[in-house]
């Protein structure tokens, strides 16, 4: 996969098609959000908006803390039928670099024509459930190098003078998670893992409910003695989020290790771990 980024700018600089030119309007955003509370994840669309037709782009982009990028898809966009569509995800870094390249071959390819709409689909998994925005920004790396940029080829009443370069125009690359989602109640019920994880000294810990009724959640400790009840009664259904502030039942802060969060209702029961860190 690095290998194929770092041709990319050879790719670029040899390709050559004419085309016309227009005014220059090129613009990179994002679309409406789609989450998914049953499976916390939110699937966005990357749209670009250009007027003069381009032949590749290079597109790094840095994304909030609180998500894990798990893929971006090419499908049923304005570029699935380029020859290139890469993305090479970072998620430690908080990094994606996607790479648009409409032909590698020496035939003929239609470069993208003027035109408005999604070139990428980015699915993130929601780690932190208090998150509300995720936030795209531009961003530029090294070894190899990725900067922002659209790529066209220019011609002129003397024949091509080669490609031209465009640093886009930014909008809206922010979206909420708070917005329109797949399903206004969960369909089933889930325990998710505890956000941040290890923590000190809090952490939350999430839940859904696809109908109300009495719920227990409690921690216990490597021994299996309970050292704590974080719920306990009747709640509606729906996503519920609760908050551990890393104390036992008597108000006494808990010391490091591995901790265990269970929950049951009187359909469902499940367990997971978590570590705490001082």
């Amino acid at each position: 996969m690095l290998k194929r980024f770092k041709m990319l700018t050879l790719v670029v600089s040899v390709v050559v098609l004419p085309c016309l030119v227009f005014a220059a309007s090129h613009k990179v955003a994002v679309g409406d959000a789609v989450v998914s509370n049953t499976e916390r994840t939110v699937t966005v669309p990357l749209e670009i908006a250009n007027q003069d037709d381009f032949v590749a782009a290079d597109i790094p982009l840095r994304f909030s803390e609180g998500v894990t990028l798990d893929k971006v898809s090419f499908k049923d966009t304005r570029v699935e039928n380029f020859d290139l569509t890469v993305a090479n995800i970072d998620n430690k870094e908080k990094t994606v670099v996607i790479g648009l390249v409409n032909q590698l071959s020496a035939e003929r390819k239609a470069a993208l024509t003027n035109g408005e709409g999604p070139v990428a689909y980015l699915t993130f998994t929601i780690d932190d459930p208090s998150l509300t925005e995720v936030v795209l920004e531009p961003t530029v790396m090294e070894n190899p190098r990725h900067e922002m940029m659209f790529i066209y080829n220019e011609i002129t009443d003397n024949g091509p003078v080669g490609p031209r370069t465009e640093d886009p125009v930014f909008e809206n690359l922010a979206f909420s998670l708070t917005g329109d989602t797949d399903s206004e109640l969960p369909t089933e019920y889930a325990l998710s893992q505890n956000y941040p994880n290890p923590f000190n000294p809090t952490t939350q810990i999430s839940f859904s409910l696809p109908t109300p009724g009495n719920v227990s959640l409690e921690v216990y400790n490597v021994l299996g003695q309970k050292v704590t009840t974080l719920v306990d009664g009747n709640m509606g259904a729906g996503n519920h989020v609760v908050e551990w502030d890393g104390k036992n039942s008597a108000g006494v802060g808990v010391s490091s290790g591995v901790y265990f969060y269970r929950i049951a209702t009187d359909n469902f029961v499940d367990t997971k771990k978590m570590m705490m860190l001082k």
